[in-house]
Formats: structure tokens, sequence, C-alpha cells
């Protein structure tokens, strides 16, 4: 059978798509638990997780990372008695259909009552009842078909004028809008359309992160009793994309509230401007700006570090500990490649993740580095303290092809990567440092990377971190009781696997990708549907 049915379906028609990856359950005489034990016993190597819940419809997403087979053949051969049937797409935007087990039947007037009742028989047909308008509604008892399959069978028949099936899907509130900030079309890392800004050099339609579908799932941007900590060289809060949004600012260089970045009179471009572009990829609002942020409806703490020592590193996370940061996103690491962490540090990191939001833990997300090296390599003195510790999530870069950038660095710590720059493609564009300086020379500068408010040549793993820092924003948005370690894991079982599928280990782990490419729309919907069970 092919994979898309063609429908007539109201005054028009319908094509619907099945699922490779997603499965529904009915509660009815089987509770869901039970369906759900089927799918896992009976399915291999698939991985079960909810997707959303319709009414009395779950829909259950089954990853394939080490079994290629479809998902159609493990739903043949599971007992109908379970309610298990398949789930549809109408469009690109892969929101589920359901065949809820029912159709809308109507008779051409030249059909007789024999012709009609062989017909209901043949195609397993039950009568539920009679409409108003001489329409039937009909149940499907057919153990191989669902209702989808049925009509597509039934259009075909001489005597059905009308023939569709009963869809459950998921509605949203039409209060919701995505932003149309001017430069949101170049932030292909949100979505890839694989012609952003226009052109479609260096696009691969996909290769994203999925922030807006999430922002579509969640209907929002994030909650600001969500608080995302930045931890960086300084931040213009000046910037119509970080103005007025951000808590507890402080300096640990100067010992005060302002974390405004510094320019290098001898050497622009050695300017602070790091952290503002890191904070617009995690946090950029909507509507004030041209950007916008993964995460732009969270709060956010930006902290200006100082020396790279001990005691100032353990300063940071307590801070951010104390003031109530859900996440801290790190878009740095030490200049020496042999840079293992000294217990004070260990200690101040695990405290945080353990500790912080009240004990359910803190989300620490750092970049992986973009030297191209093993982050622990000892034998070759390459070892990335920060990177390789337990409880941190490392972040290495994918591009906008859906390839590995080759300055990522790589290694068995890597948990997950996230689209960034790469050598054959596309910069990020993101939020720059505002206003204008004196050199040296008394040559008048602009501050920033570049002229103007914003930049659109940013990336590497500077800016891969914050992007999923902003995600795992989202990820607690939707669901605030997750613990850092849930919220990792989730990460880790929605991640979207890129690249070539002999990188990947027994455990589904790339030195390259770590789990895949990050997946915010199905991260949210992970945290969603663990709601829905608690």
């Amino acid at each position: 059978m092919s994979d898309i049915l063609n429908l007539r379906y109201g005054s028009g028609s319908l094509a619907l798509s099945k699922s490779s990856t997603l499965a529904a359950v009915h509660s009815g005489p089987l509770f869901q638990p039970a369906a759900e034990n089927q799918i896992a016993s009976r399915s291999g190597s698939y991985q079960i997780r909810n997707r959303s819940d319709l009414g009395n419809i779950k829909t259950l997403g089954a990853g394939t990372r080490r079994d290629s087979k479809s998902l159609e053949s493990t739903i043949d051969r599971l007992s109908r008695p379970a309610e298990i049937t398949n789930v549809y797409h109408s469009s690109p935007d892969m929101v589920p259909f359901v065949p809820t087990g029912t159709v809308y039947l109507e008779f051409h007037k030249m059909a007789d009552e024999q012709t009609r009742n062989d017909l209901i028989t043949r195609h397993h047909l039950k009568l539920v009842r009679r409409e108003f308008d001489g329409g039937l509604t009909l149940h499907v008892d057919d153990h191989r078909r669902d209702a989808v399959e049925v009509c597509a069978a039934l259009q075909q028949e001489p005597s059905i004028r009308i023939a569709e099936p009963d869809l459950s899907t998921e509605g949203e509130v039409k209060g919701f809008a995505v932003p149309n900030d001017a430069l949101m079309d170049h932030e292909w890392y949100l979505e890839n359309t694989g012609r952003n800004g226009g052109d479609a050099s260096d696009l691969k339609a996909g290769a994203d992160a999925r922030v807006i579908a999430a922002w579509r799932l969640l209907q929002g941007f994030g909650s600001p009793d969500v608080v995302i900590g930045i931890i960086d060289d300084g931040f213009d809060l000046s910037h119509p994309d970080l103005a007025d949004r951000s808590v507890h600012p402080w300096d640990f260089t100067r010992n005060a509230a302002n974390v405004a970045p510094e320019p290098n009179l001898t050497s622009p471009q050695l300017g602070n401007w790091h952290g503002t572009a890191c904070a617009g990829i995690a946090i950029g609002a909507t509507g004030t700006g041209k950007i916008v942020g993964a995460a732009p409806g969270c709060s956010w703490i930006p902290v200006r570090w100082s020396s790279l020592e001990p005691i100032e590193i353990a300063k940071w996370f307590d801070y951010m500990h104390e003031r109530g940061a859900s996440i801290v996103s790190c878009s740095w690491g030490a200049r020496a490649t042999n840079y293992p962490l000294s217990t004070r540090v260990a200690k101040a990191i695990s405290r945080f993740a353990t500790e912080g939001r009240e004990g359910k833990g803190s989300i620490i997300v750092f970049a992986a580095g973009n030297e191209g090296r093993d982050v622990n390599d000892p034998a070759h003195d390459s070892v990335n303290g920060f990177a390789i510790h337990p409880d941190v999530i490392a972040v290495g870069a994918s591009d906008s092809l859906d390839e590995h950038a080759s300055y990522s660095n790589t290694g068995k710590e890597i948990w997950i990567c996230a689209p960034s720059s790469s050598d054959s493609g596309r910069g990020v564009t993101t939020a720059d440092v505002t206003g204008e300086f004196i050199d040296s020379i008394g040559a008048t500068r602009p501050l920033g990377y570049v002229p103007g408010d914003y930049n659109e040549h940013f990336g590497k793993t500077s800016s891969s971190c914050p992007l999923v820092a902003g995600i795992c924003g989202l990820v607690l948005s939707a669901n605030p009781g997750l613990t850092a370690a849930e919220c990792r894991e989730i990460l880790k079982q929605t991640a979207r696997r890129i690249g070539d599928p002999g990188s990947y280990d027994a455990d589904d782990h790339s030195r390259l990708f770590g789990y895949g490419c990050v997946h915010a729309e199905a991260a949210v919907a992970e945290a969603k549907a663990r709601l829905l069970q608690a």
C-alpha cells in the first residue's frame, strides 16, 4: 500500500501520509499502559515515548535508532484488541491525525438495501447511528485496516457517495503567532526552509533545531519563571533584543551590576562582544528588535566573568545557584588544550547541577570547543575539563547542511549537537553590541563585531551552546517539574540523528554528534507528555 492515501474529503481532497515513527493507542477496554507494553515488547529496539494526548487517544513515538524497520510492520504484529492504530500527517508540519475508528458514510440514492448491506458486511463495518441528514456513522471492525484505509477503499465503490474517516488532531488557540521580526527569516537554525532570506545556497531544508515548531507546540516562547543564566565577557543591556528582561546582572571583574562590554582600543575585533551575541541566540526578544532567540519568553541572568581561576569560577556558579538560575549557558573554556578541572570547580558545578531549582537541579550547558580535537584524550594532552564534567551537557556543532562542523570538538562526552556555522554553510544571525567608541588613534569605530546592531556571521560552538540552553528553557517551560537529569535525558531521547549512520555506536552515540542534533519540538512534546503522566 502506498504511504500516501488521497481521499475525497469535505468539499475538496486530503492527502494523508502514514507516519513511520508514530502510533496511536485508544483507551477503552484495554487500558493504555497495557497497549504501550505490547508495542515495547513486540517492536524490537524501538524506544517508545508519549508524543501527545488527544482526549482518549495517546500518540506514541517510536525512535528507530538501531532498527530501520517501518513502524507499520510493528503495528501489523500487534493485536487490535489493544486499539492500536496508525497516525497520519496532512502536511510537512507533522501534526498528527489519528483515525478514531468511525467513518461517516453516504450512499448514492440508486444503491438498494441489499447492495448497502453487502458493502457494510464486506468492509467489516458496524452501525453506530443514523444521522439526521441521512448519513451513517459506522465503526470499523477490521483488524487489518484502519478507518483511513477503509475509506480509501470505500471511495472506490460505485454505490458510495461519501466515505470519510473521523480524524482526531491537535487544536490551538489563535492568540499565538510566530514572530515576524525583520531578520528572523535569516535565522535558519530555528527553522530551515531551504531558502531562508530568499537564498538557497548552503542550506538544506530541515537542517535546523525545530525551534519554531516547538513554539507552536508550546503555544508560547517560554516562561518568565524559567531563568537562563549566561556567563560571558559582557552584555549590551541596552540592545533592543536584550533590554528590560534581565534579572540580577553581576560583573565579577567590576564587582558591580554593570555588565557592559569593554572595547579593545587597539584591536577592535577583540572587544567584549561575545556575550551579547550568545544572549541573542538564547533569549533574544520578540517584537522589540530584529532577531528572536530560542526562548524569548524566559528571563535571564547576565554574569560577566573575571579571570579563569578556581575560586572565581566557583563564585560564578554559586551566584547562579543563589539567584535561582534554571539553566546556565557557557560558551567558553580554557585556552590550554590540557585543562582538567580542579576539585573546587568540579564540586561547584556538581553542587549547582544537583541542588539548584530547590533540589531538582539546574542545567549546565557548555560549548564543546572549536579546535577539532577530542575533548578527553589525556595521552595527547587534550582535556576539556568543563565539557567532560558528568553533570554538564557538552554541545557540539552541526551546520546548515546537517553535517558535522569541521571545527567542532569530538569525543564520547559530547552529549548533543546544534546547528551553527561551518566553512561551507551559513553563519548565525544574532544581536551585536550597539553604539560607538573612540579607539587608540582617535578614530570613531562601531562597538561590536560589525557595524550595526546585528551580526550575521556569528557561529561555532559558541552559538550552538546558547541555542541548546534556550531549548532547555522551552522544555522546562513545558514541564517545570523536570529534574536536570530528566531534561538532559529528554534531549538525548529526542535528538535527531544526522550524519553517517556508521558514526553512531551500539549505544546510539556518535563522537561527532553526540546523540544527534537537538530537536526542540520533540523535546517539548516529551516534556508535556511526562507532565500528563505525572
